[in-house]
């Protein structure tokens, strides 16, 4: 059977994932991205008509930690044979989840400066765009800042990767311009000796 470039065709009752093309695939996959990153946005946005932002925050935070921990670091790194312990090996893994920091969602840089340290610039952030439109720097302060979602949330796949790597945040909102950076970190293995 010739792949699928797409599903507009007669239905067809066993149809797999392997029966389409890679293109076709590929926008699956990315919409999946925008339904799984809609779906966690949809959850904040009930949770804080009906509970204070920071209580919202913290079911939030704990929400991303727990799918950090349990499924898209585990699941991730074994579906696409991502193996070692080292910065390089936490960047592929960030790369690859879901709402990844690559330049086709949150457009970002990777500085390595060798195997063990890096510095990952956030330069488009859609998220951060959508509460500045709306003036919300509560949620900016909850989600994006030292202690944040975010934070939590990459210090989550690090210690997945890697216990001994160390997340600090080198630029965080809020923003003195639009056209500024979103974030910056600093990822950094320091082996205990």
């Amino acid at each position: 059977m010739a792949e699928l470039a797409d599903y507009s065709g007669e239905f067809k009752p066993g149809v797999r994932l392997e029966d389409f093309s890679k293109d076709a695939l590929v926008k699956l996959a990315k919409e999946y991205a925008k339904i799984y990153l809609g779906y966690m946005v949809m959850c904040n946005t009930i949770n804080r008509k009906r509970m204070s932002a920071e209580e919202a925050s913290e079911l939030d935070t704990e929400v991303y930690v727990r799918t950090a921990r349990q499924f898209e670091a585990p699941g991730i790194t074994q579906a696409l044979n991502i193996r070692g312990n080292d910065v390089v090996t936490l960047i592929k893994l960030m790369q690859m989840i879901p709402d990844g920091s690559r330049q086709d969602k949150y457009d970002s840089i990777y500085d390595i400066k060798s195997n063990n340290y890096a510095i990952l610039t956030v330069k488009y952030c859609p998220t951060l765009l959508y509460w500045e439109r709306h003036g919300d720097t509560k949620a900016i302060d909850l989600y994006c800042c030292v202690g944040g979602v975010e934070e939590l949330t990459i210090v989550e796949y690090a210690n997945f990767v890697n216990p001994d790597i160390k997340v600090t945040a080198l630029k965080v909102p809020p923003r003195k311009s639009k056209d500024a950076i979103a974030c910056q970190w600093e990822l950094k293995l320091e082996t205990k000796t």
